[in-house]
């Protein structure tokens, strides 16, 4: 009978030390980072507004190099489509095109052009805006942009009327920042003044939009250049005008500090704008 409960005690034992040795194990797993799992960050870029000659920087996982750069003027505004880079400045009436290391002018207008953003179906846009002075617009260029052939340039489109950017609608302010997501919502900031906003345009039936409704406030500071990461259309990145990228969860509404360096090493650093490369989206 001792022998017996001598047997259950130790069967009792080692039952226990193997449980121990597993939850051990389990715990580790568990609390072991799994760097599989999580994607990788999707690479944007950004420039500096008053940075001369003008370069376009690559950031990936918060590492900023240069991607290209001019060999005169600045660049103020950029976007991205299929790998293509096209740019503006603030003070010039062109859009240029990057071609391997060189530029070439794709589109020329009447006024100044403040902004250029791709929607998903890979249109080119531009915006023309007075800031206090008057309501903007933003165009859509034909064709698109992997339809266009290499000495070709864009023009507007006949088929659809500019997008008017009312002030009354817009805190009374608008730099002609704007950018789309991967539904073609249209999103607009108001720039270089505080506090910013950051209102959002329901893309209605055919190529009408709603009115802007006003989604974020930024009290610190400026909200210059936006762009939605085009792999989570939750989540919206901002330049502050200096040297900062803010990354917005537009579904919580709460921010996180994505970028924060003086890449051009400037007592006065103005970042003015962020893109991703938008993948056109084929229609079914």
């Amino acid at each position: 009978m001792l022998k017996m409960k001598h047997n259950n005690i130790s069967m009792q034992l080692i039952t226990l030390v193997v449980l121990c040795v597993c939850c051990s194990l389990l715990m580790s797993l568990w609390l072991t980072p799994t760097h599989a799992a999580q994607p990788p960050q999707q690479p944007y870029y950004v420039v500096n507004a008053y940075q001369t000659p003008g370069v376009v920087y690559r950031i990936v996982n918060r590492k900023p190099e240069p991607f290209f750069g001019r060999r005169a003027g600045t660049i103020t505004s950029i976007a991205f489509c299929n790998g293509q880079l096209y740019f503006c400045s603030t003070n010039d009436k062109k859009i240029y095109q990057k071609i391997e290391e060189q530029e070439r002018v794709v589109f020329e207008h009447r006024t100044f052009i403040r902004d250029v953003a791709v929607d998903p179906n890979g249109n080119l846009h531009f915006s023309e805006a007075s800031g206090a002075n008057g309501d903007g617009k933003i165009y859509k260029l034909s064709p698109r942009v992997d339809e266009i052939r290499p000495k070709q340039r864009y023009s507007i489109s006949n088929e659809e009327k500019p997008i008017q950017v009312r002030l009354s609608t817009v805190d009374e302010f608008w730099a002609g920042d704007f950018t789309f997501d991967a539904w073609d919502n249209l999103y607009l900031s108001n720039g270089n003044l505080t506090p910013a906003f950051i209102y959002r345009l329901e893309k209605m039936k055919g190529s009408q939009y709603g009115s802007p409704r006003k989604i974020y406030k930024d009290t610190q500071g400026a909200i210059k250049g936006i762009a939605v990461d085009p792999s989570n259309s939750d989540f919206i990145y901002y330049a502050d005008w200096k040297h900062t990228i803010h990354k917005l969860n537009l579904r919580y509404l709460g921010r996180t500090l994505e970028f924060s360096r003086n890449i051009v090493k400037s007592d006065n650093p103005h970042i003015s704008d962020v893109a991703f490369d938008v993948k056109i989206r084929r229609k079914k």
